[in-house]
This record gives C-alpha cells, sequence and structure tokens, in this order.
C-alpha cells in the first residue's frame, strides 16, 4: 500500500491525468490507502474552503480507489480550551464527513504532538472521533506525535481498535522540542516502540501500519534503499 503526498498527486493530476496516477499504481502493485493530507483543517481562515478541499480530495480518492483522507487539526495562535476546542473539531469533522459519505471513502483524524496545535493528544482526538459517531471517521495514530505529545500507552488501551484508520511507524532521537525533520527509522532512537505495537495487539489492531518519515536525509538515498531498509526495521517490531 502507499500514502500519497497531496501536493505530489495534484501535481502529477495537472500534467498528467487520472490515468497516469492509475498506471503508476499499478506498475508498482500499489493500493493506495489515504491521501496526506488537509491541513489547518480546524479553525482554518475559511471553512468553506477546507470543506471545498474535502469534497476535492474524496472526488479523486473515489477514482482511485483510496480508502481514507488524512485531516490534520489546526494550529492556534492563541490558547483555546479543551471545550472550544472539541466542539471546533467535532463540527468541522461531522460536516467532513458528510462530503466523504458521499464518496465512499474514509476520514483519520491525525492530532498533532507540537505544543500549538489545537489537538495535540490522544486523548482529544479520541474524544472529538467518539463525538463525532460517524462510521466513516476515525483516528490515525503516529509514534512521533504520540511519545511527544505526551500521550500514555494507558490512553491507548482505552480506544476502539475499530476507530484506528492507519499507524504511523517512525523513531525520534528525543522527544523534546521535536520538528517533523527529527524522525528516524523504527529502532534506531529512543521511543518504546515493542511496548506501543504489545498496545496496539492488545486492543486488536489488525490494520494498516506505515513508515512516515520527513528527514530529507532519507530522501536523498535511493527510494528502493529506503523502502527496503524502512520495511526491515519496521518488521522487527511486528509479529
Amino acid at each position: 500500500m502507499i500514502e500519497i503526498w497531496k501536493s505530489k498527486l495534484l501535481s502529477t493530476l495537472k500534467t498528467g491525468g487520472v490515468e497516469v496516477v492509475k498506471q503508476l499504481l499499478e506498475q508498482n502493485a500499489l493500493k493506495p490507502l489515504t491521501i496526506n493530507s488537509i491541513e489547518q483543517a480546524t479553525f482554518s481562515e475559511n471553512r468553506q474552503e477546507k470543506l471545498k478541499e474535502c469534497e476535492e480530495l474524496c472526488e479523486i480518492a473515489r477514482e482511485l480507489g483510496v480508502e481514507a483522507i488524512v485531516v490534520v487539526p489546526g494550529f492556534l495562535r492563541e490558547k483555546l480550551d479543551e471545550v472550544r476546542i472539541v466542539k471546533e473539531s467535532v463540527d468541522v469533522l461531522k460536516e467532513m464527513s458528510k462530503i466523504a459519505g458521499r464518496f465512499g471513502v474514509r476520514l483519520g483524524f491525525e492530532f498533532l504532538g507540537f505544543s500549538n496545535c489545537s489537538v495535540n493528544k490522544l486523548t482529544v482526538a479520541w474524544e472529538i472521533v467518539r463525538q463525532v459517531n460517524e462510521d466513516n471517521v476515525g483516528l490515525i495514530v503516529d509514534t512521533c506525535h504520540f511519545f511527544s505529545g505526551d500521550s500514555r500507552l494507558e490512553e491507548l488501551e482505552e480506544i476502539d481498535a475499530r476507530k484506528i484508520v492507519v499507524v504511523h511507524v517512525n523513531d525520534l532521537p528525543k522527544v523534546e522540542d521535536v520538528k517533523d525533520s527529527d524522525r528516524i527509522m523504527p529502532g534506531d532512537g529512543i521511543l518504546p516502540l515493542r511496548d506501543f505495537f504489545e498496545t496496539l495487539e492488545k486492543i486488536g489492531y489488525d490494520g494498516p501500519v506505515s513508515v512516515e518519515l520527513f528527514n530529507q536525509d532519507y530522501w536523498d538515498k535511493p527510494a528502493c534503499e529506503t523502502t527496503r531498509i524502512a520495511f526491515e526495521k519496521l518488521m522487527r517490531f511486528l509479529h
């Protein structure tokens, strides 16, 4: 499977159209899992623009056979109370859920562990998804954001595994002041990934696992080499 980066997808569609993307997927025997992502989906300056983007991506997703769209909560300029954050997030996701439902597409809500992100903890993200209460809206759990945002494995034990769309896996050399570019291969850092996967197994999660790295050191290497190494390192944690 593959998670498709939105900007690369849109630039390819402009130059070659949907058929070129379909051919690339077919030639490489890849099933598209997600389109990543609708950013600043909540607390945006223009909610209607975000809903329009959701509709456009869902239409593309249906054409390509993509299962889900990744939805990322907004960053805040000022601190807001949790009640307001949950309400805004639930309202937006309910509207997006209706749109996605017309196209048979799921939404994966991914909390980010950064301090200025409106939703940076698993417990808040799970409360939002529970209140949305739609079959096509679930969670995305990323090890970088999970641990850097101080979420705990005991909290993961309380999640309904059926509501997890995909798990993003990476490692970190530290958990303070984390940037996306700090991500490294699974097992190369300090995160308790074995405990993390044991917890996923405990709650019955058997869905997709995706190595997600925003580290330019890996981009500069041949893609096939990076993919092989990522797979081998990830498999140390999977049964």
